[in-house]
């Protein structure tokens, strides 16, 4: 089940957990190679949360990732429909980013 309440994201289901803070999100990614498709949430210092497409409640993450700085909401909703073979990287963080940027 999925809960967002004061922009803090929560997913328990049946064999794996956690919460994440959208102000510590570092990326958002699309894991449509796992069954059922997963989004990949990563903050720093926790392994990456696992939350099932047709989670219950997972609607309401769309909302909550609609408000991530400088999202492609459009973009998100073509991968979720593209049928990509491989996790597929919808956002990254703005330090994330940069810090990626300057070790090229």
């Amino acid at each position: 089940m999925v809960q967002v309440v004061e922009r803090r994201i929560s997913y328990f289901g049946p064999l794996s957990g956690g919460i994440v803070d959208l102000e510590a999100l570092e990326a958002l990614s699309l894991d449509p190679t796992a069954r059922p498709p997963h989004w990949l949430l990563q903050a720093p210092g926790q392994p990456a949360l696992a939350i099932p497409l047709g989670a219950r409640g997972a609607d309401q993450l769309f909302d909550a990732f609609a408000t991530l700085p400088g999202i492609r909401t459009e973009r998100m909703l073509q991968q979720m429909q593209a049928g990509a073979r491989q996790p597929v990287v919808i956002w990254r963080a703005e330090h994330v980013r940069n810090a990626a940027r300057r070790l090229h």
